[in-house]
C-alpha cells in the first residue's frame, strides 16, 4: 500500500471518528437541553407530552368511585406540591396516579416540580423544602404545611391525603 493510500485512509478514519463524536455530542446536548426544559416548575401538559411513561400511567389509572367520594370532600384550600424526577421509578408510578386523582377535585391545586438526579431544581424549591426523596408530595391547607407523602403512600394516595387533611383539623381544634 502506498504512503498516499495510508494517509488517505488515516484522514478518512479521522474524519469518521470526528463526525461520530460530533453527532454523539449533539445528541447529548439535545438530551441535556430536553432535561433542562423538564426541570423546575412545569405543567401537567408538559410532563405528559414529554414523558411517555408518565402519560401511559396517567391514562391507565382509574380512580374508584369510593375514592371519588373522598376526594370530593377535600377542601378548596388544599394544595399539593409534587416533587419528582422523570428518571425515578417511584415517581413514574405515583405521580400519574396523583394527577388522575386531582382531576376529580378541581378546587384542589397542585404544582409539579421536576428535579434532577441531585434532587435540585432551578428555583431551589426542593432545597428550601428539605426534599431528600422522590417523589415527595407536600400537602398544604391554605399557606400551612400539613403533611407530606414520601416515595409511596402508607395506605393509598387518597387515604393518606385524606388522613393528612383530617389530622390537620384535629390540631386546629
Amino acid at each position: 500500500m502506498s504512503i498516499s493510500n495510508k494517509i488517505l485512509k488515516s484522514i478518512v478514519l479521522t474524519l469518521f471518528i470526528f463526525l461520530t463524536a460530533c453527532s454523539h455530542s449533539a445528541s447529548i446536548t439535545e438530551s441535556l437541553a430536553s432535561q433542562e426544559n423538564m426541570l423546575g416548575v412545569i405543567t401537567k401538559s408538559q410532563l405528559l407530552s414529554h414523558e411517555a411513561v408518565f402519560k401511559a400511567g396517567y391514562e391507565s389509572y382509574t380512580v374508584s368511585q369510593k375514592d371519588k367520594l373522598k376526594i370530593s370532600d377535600w377542601p378548596s384550600g388544599l394544595h399539593i406540591d409534587i416533587y419528582f424526577g422523570t428518571w425515578c421509578h417511584d415517581s413514574e408510578r405515583e405521580v400519574p396516579k396523583l394527577l388522575s386523582i386531582l382531576d376529580n377535585n378541581l378546587n384542589v391545586t397542585s404544582k409539579l416540580i421536576a428535579l434532577d438526579l441531585n434532587k435540585d431544581d432551578l428555583q431551589n424549591l426542593a432545597r428550601s423544602n428539605n426534599i431528600k426523596y422522590t417523589p415527595t408530595f407536600v400537602v398544604y391547607l391554605g399557606d400551612k404545611k400539613i403533611g407530606r407523602i414520601i416515595e409511596r403512600p402508607i395506605v393509598s394516595l387518597v387515604d393518606d391525603i385524606t388522613k393528612i387533611y383530617v389530622n390537620s383539623l384535629k390540631v386546629d381544634d
